[in-house]
């Protein structure tokens, strides 16, 4: 995985980390989508396929073009799915797998990155705080998707980026900012790239938080129409 931006690239490499699921994820237009684009966009080489999957109304196209451009070899090696709700996002995921075995024996481009933008957009529309039952469903099914999506990370070398939106909890009489998913994001997230607004407005801030080495840097990046410089 290449990310845009070079600081983040130094960590991954000084750390030799290889494995882990990446959760990018901050409050709504803070420049998620941008910034998955981008490292989609830089991850591509030796024309391997990076599947997107897009679960929000409506579809960025003039964000896609902005960001990927207009070349036919792009354009065909990122692959752009729309879903459209939590049950279908279930078994897509749970099919991924026989997808990925077609392509490593065949003369097929093998898969190199899946994105799924965003992940917990669809598992919150159907939460229901007065139904306890259904939401222990629901978070039964959504470790299921993280733990297959871990499962291919590891298992097949397929970079997982999902894209999750910010909540607020209460913690020890405080309120904190955290990811969407709760328990079960924080125990399949190997690192968190948190993006956040600036006192300037196309500056923003940067927090990476490797879990799995009690790690974290923090940096900031100017958003432009291009994506992050």
């Amino acid at each position: 995985m290449i990310f845009p931006l070079s600081r983040l690239d130094r960590f991954f490499r000084n750390a030799e980390i290889s494995n882990g699921i990446v959760s990018i994820w901050g409050e709504f237009g803070v420049g998620k989508t941008t910034f998955a684009l981008q490292t989609a966009l830089k991850s591509m080489k030796n024309n391997q396929l990076i599947l997107y999957f897009y679960t929000k109304p409506i579809f960025p196209a003039e964000k896609v073009l902005n960001i990927l451009g207009k070349s036919e070899e792009t354009l065909r090696n990122i692959q752009f799915i729309e879903l459209i709700d939590f049950d279908e996002m279930y078994k897509v995921v749970f099919n991924l797998e026989f997808l990925i075995l077609k392509t490593l024996h065949t003369p097929k481009n093998p898969y190199k990155m899946i994105i799924i933008d965003s992940l917990t957009d669809l598992y919150r529309l159907k939460v229901n705080r007065e139904k306890k039952e259904r939401n222990y469903n629901l978070n039964y099914r959504l470790n299921q998707i993280l733990a297959n999506l871990f499962y291919l990370n590891t298992t097949y070398g397929v970079d997982i980026v999902i894209i999750n939106e910010k909540v607020q909890k209460r913690e020890n009489d405080e309120t904190i900012e955290v990811q969407s998913g709760g328990n079960v994001m924080e125990y399949w997230v190997s690192f968190d790239i948190k993006i956040e607004r600036s006192e300037i407005d196309n500056k923003r801030n940067f927090t990476l938080t490797a879990n799995d080495l009690d790690q974290s840097i923090n940096f900031n990046s100017t958003l432009t129409k291009n994506g992050f410089q």
